[in-house]
C-alpha cells in the first residue's frame, strides 16, 4: 500500500495499475481464490455491472477489472476497505440527495470520457449471495446522453459498452456454498462488519467465480430501464445456473 499511496500522490505514470496489485495481494493473504470465466472488455471505457454480495467483492473485482468503483458515500468510512477504495479512485455517490443526481452523473461521465471504466452495483446494497435483488434503474443514468470520446472511421462516436458480471461464491472451506454456510461470506441486512469479518477469517479458503458475460451496446436499449432489466435477467440467470452446479 505505501508505494501505491506515494505513486498516486505523485501521479506517477502507471499509478492506476497499482491498486490492482494491492487487491490481488489481499486476495492471496485472505485465501480468497478467484476464478475468472470470459474476459473483461478492455481498450475502451466500459460500464461493468455486477451483483453485490459482500465487502469482499471490492478486492475481488478490484483484482480482475481495471476500473473505478461507484459506491455509496458511507463506504468511505469503512475500515481498510474504505481507504482502499479511495486508492482506486472510487466515485462516491449519495443516493438520498436527489439534487446531487445530475452532478454525480456528470462526474461519472467525465471519468469515462477521460478513459476510465466503471464498476456499478445496481442493487444498491448487498444480497445473501443466493439471489440477485432488484436493480435500481436510476443508477444507470450515467449511460444517458453519453457521448463516447472516440470516433469510428466515419467520424461517428463509438458506442458505450456495458458488460454484465456475475459474482458466484462457490465454495467455503472446500465445501459447496449453500443457504447455511453462505452467510459466512455474504454480508447483508443488519450484520455488523466487525464480527462478520472476524468469523470470515476463520475460514480456511473461499472460492469465488467471476463470470464476464457478453458485452452489449447501450444503443440497443430504448432507455435505462430496459438496460437495467436486461442486466438483471442476465446476471440472475447465470448465478442460478452456477449455484446449481456443484461438480466443478
Amino acid at each position: 500500500m505505501p508505494p501505491t499511496i506515494l505513486l498516486k500522490k505523485l501521479k506517477f505514470p502507471g499509478y492506476k495499475a497499482w491498486p490492482h496489485l494491492v487487491h490481488r495481494s489481499m486476495c492471496k493473504a485472505l485465501d480468497v481464490r478467484v476464478k475468472t470465466f470470459g474476459h473483461a472488455l478492455e481498450g475502451s471505457p466500459t460500464l461493468f455491472v455486477s451483483n453485490h454480495v459482500s465487502y469482499l467483492d471490492i478486492i475481488i473485482l478490484g483484482h480482475v477489472i481495471k476500473a473505478c468503483f461507484v459506491a455509496k458515500r458511507d463506504m468511505i468510512d469503512w475500515p481498510v476497505l474504505g481507504y482502499l477504495s479511495t486508492l482506486q479512485r472510487t466515485i462516491f455517490v449519495d443516493r438520498e440527495k436527489r439534487n446531487e443526481v445530475k452532478r454525480q452523473r456528470e462526474e461519472m461521465q467525465d471519468r469515462m470520457k477521460r478513459g476510465d471504466s466503471l464498476i456499478l452495483f445496481p442493487e444498491g446494497t448487498t444480497s445473501n449471495g443466493g439471489t440477485v435483488l432488484p436493480f435500481k434503474s436510476s443508477l444507470f443514468g450515467v449511460t444517458e446522453n453519453y457521448i463516447h470520446p472516440k470516433a469510428d472511421e466515419e467520424g461517428r462516436p463509438l458506442e458505450l459498452m456495458v458488460q454484465p458480471v456475475t459474482l458466484v461464491y462457490k465454495r467455503i472451506d472446500n465445501m459447496p456454498t449453500n443457504r447455511m454456510n453462505r452467510p459466512r461470506v455474504a454480508w447483508y441486512g443488519d450484520m455488523e462488519i466487525g464480527p462478520h469479518f472476524d468469523d470470515f477469517l476463520k475460514s480456511q479458503s473461499v472460492e469465488v467465480e467471476v463470470h464476464f458475460l457478453e458485452p452489449v451496446s447501450r444503443n440497443l436499449f430504448k432507455n435505462r430501464k430496459e438496460l437495467s432489466s436486461y442486466c438483471h435477467r442476465t446476471i440472475e440467470k447465470h448465478l442460478e445456473e452456477r449455484l446449481r452446479r456443484v461438480d466443478d
